[in-house]
């Protein structure tokens, strides 16, 4: 099953997540998220938080609809986005995009990476996505569909990645190991419409920019 969570970061661009909404299975808000949702004429299958940041019109709207809505206590250990994730994999997730989670809270921008660990450590996909940028993070392999001259960065997560290997781009690796302390796979960049990134060992963050 394929959901989508999304949460209350930066969204600007609506129409740009069509394609991601048709796509999913399954749509959970997390808090404030379900303010995007309501901007976005969607109605999610459950909101899920604290509550704190969902506008109080668009909870009378969705409780008026019959969306299902979870309220936890503010003094938790988890973030929103976190309690959206885990019910997510409780539900039979296979597959997790989250949007909304990249702003300029750069704290919970850096927490929500681990969102994509979490689920790399029990076998689910995931990937974040903005209007700028494409994210995921591998442990062996990755095929990522692109354009000819678009940009692909291969970031360490770990303190080292070794035997990295790519295919379909300009930089090409054949083994090498990349530094957390200096990365150099910045702005690599498309040769053909796919390419395919596999390490040894290690987590790098594979990420597709859009200029």
């Amino acid at each position: 099953m394929k959901v989508l969570i999304i949460s209350n970061g930066d969204i600007k661009d609506y129409n740009f997540y069509k394609k991601l909404i048709k796509d999913a299975d399954m749509v959970i808000c997390a808090d404030g998220g379900a303010n995007h949702a309501y901007r976005m004429k969607l109605k999610p299958h459950l909101i899920v938080g604290d509550l704190d940041s969902i506008k109080e019109e668009v909870l009378e709207f969705y409780e008026k609809e019959g969306v299902r809505i979870e309220k936890y206590p503010p003094m938790k250990d988890e973030t929103d986005t976190q309690l959206a994730m885990l019910k997510a994999i409780e539900l039979g997730a296979r597959e997790i995009t989250f949007i909304g989670v990249i702003g300029e809270r750069i704290d919970h921008s850096y927490a929500n990476l681990s969102l994509l660990l979490y689920l790399l450590k029990r076998n689910i996909k995931g990937k974040i996505v903005n209007e700028m940028n494409e994210i995921y993070l591998i442990n062996k392999f990755i095929e990522v569909e692109g354009k000819k001259g678009e940009l692909l960065s291969l970031l360490p997560y770990s303190k080292e990645v070794n035997g990295i290997y790519t295919k379909g781009l300009f930089y090409g690796l054949s083994g090498q190991s990349m530094d957390l302390e200096m990365p150099y796979g910045i702005s690599n960049v498309f040769t053909d419409n796919k390419a395919t990134i596999e390490i040894e060992e290690g987590l790098l963050l594979v990420i597709k920019p859009r200029e």
